[in-house]
């Protein structure tokens, strides 16, 4: 692999898929293992991305076994996981429920993960099932929350032929080698007016040291403009009552997709602006280096004890969907399972 001074710019063979541009400007040379990984930008658009992208044959190795163990230490979610993760399932599930028509129940869960989404869903009533490409994660979520997960990617799934009426993608297409090409498969899963909810990193939150911004995992990074952009060629409009940075719900207007190159220097110019602005040592220093160390100090061992006070993560996910929905109910058109 060659190395790349950083600011350098170079010239690719493949098209921006938002911009169709080839021009890159390298941005780092490093990933968060301090491994070598070469991060670029668009120069025509602000979309950045590893390079080169990773071949499907590593990436099927990479995540059927090795993800979670490399980036959660765990071969299957831990409780303090569960317990992290399951309120904002049910806050995001509550927004997709408000948004979806009495009619609109069927709903597949691409990368399913630990399961938090899966559960809050069948527990407001949806005829909800997912996709897994881990083997320990897949395996977990059947055996201990007994959900209808399929362990593979979604391209050898055994989909619904009828269709889906929601879709929910969170924190995954930033690990797919093709994001526009998924989308645009995600729209023909979609029926008439599906909902489709997609939810990656900010690559312009400013919480995370530059140390850990880049990492093998994620192929692409977005912010709101390069996400947007990218849903809008793929027949997708936003809702904006129910999106906010890089967590958008979008509802599926068309079926057929528009090639027509979106430029945007503009962001591309704002994007470089951040991402070089402040160095690892200057974060570390920073009150928001020193705020996000001191919360984890304190937040940590909290989660770790109350977790292991519920027991099993059937019993935490029922006691937030039970404390959650007294506050936040789902709509009424959704039956709920509690």
């Amino acid at each position: 692999m060659p190395n790349f001074e950083n600011g350098s710019l170079i010239s690719l063979e493949t098209e921006c898929p938002i911009c169709a541009g080839k021009d890159r400007r390298v941005i780092s040379g490093v990933g968060r293992d301090s491994k070598p990984l070469t991060t670029v930008v668009c120069t025509g658009c602000g979309l950045v991305h590893s390079h080169p992208i990773p071949t499907k044959q590593e990436l099927d190795r990479f995540y059927t076994v090795d993800y979670r163990k490399a980036y959660k230490s765990t071969y299957e979610p831990r409780l303090k996981h569960t317990f992290r993760y399951a309120p904002g399932a049910y806050q995001r599930m509550a927004q997709i429920a408000e948004h979806a028509s009495a009619g609109q129940t069927r709903f597949l869960d691409i990368g399913s993960g630990s399961g938090e989404f899966l559960y809050m869903a069948r527990k407001m009533g949806f005829d909800a099932s997912g996709i897994e490409p881990n083997t320990g994660y897949a395996e977990y979520t059947q055996r201990v929350l007994s959900l209808p997960v399929q362990n593979c990617n979604y391209e050898t799934a055994d989909l619904n032929p009828d269709g889906y009426d929601i879709i929910n993608l969170n924190h995954v297409l930033e690990h797919l080698p093709d994001p526009l090409a998924s989308l645009r498969f995600i729209n023909s899963l979609l029926r008439e007016d599906g909902l489709f909810s997609v939810a990656v990193p900010n690559i312009r939150n400013t919480n995370h040291a530059p140390s850990t911004r880049f990492h093998y995992a994620h192929i692409y990074n977005f912010n709101h403009t390069t996400l947007k952009a990218m849903l809008l060629k793929a027949g997708f409009e936003i809702i904006p009552a129910a999106s906010a940075a890089t967590t958008i719900l979008a509802r599926k207007v068309s079926s057929s997709f528009s090639d027509t190159p979106i430029e945007m220097p503009e962001n591309y110019r704002a994007l470089w602006d951040d991402l070089t602005g402040t160095s690892a040592i200057a974060h570390v220093a920073s009150k928001k280096g020193i705020g996000r160390f001191v919360g984890k100090l304190y937040r940590y061992p909290k989660e770790f004890l109350l977790a292991l006070s519920y027991g099993s993560a059937p019993r935490i996910l029922d006691q937030v969907y039970a404390r959650m929905s007294k506050s936040a109910p789902a709509r009424a058109g959704i039956q709920s399972r509690s």
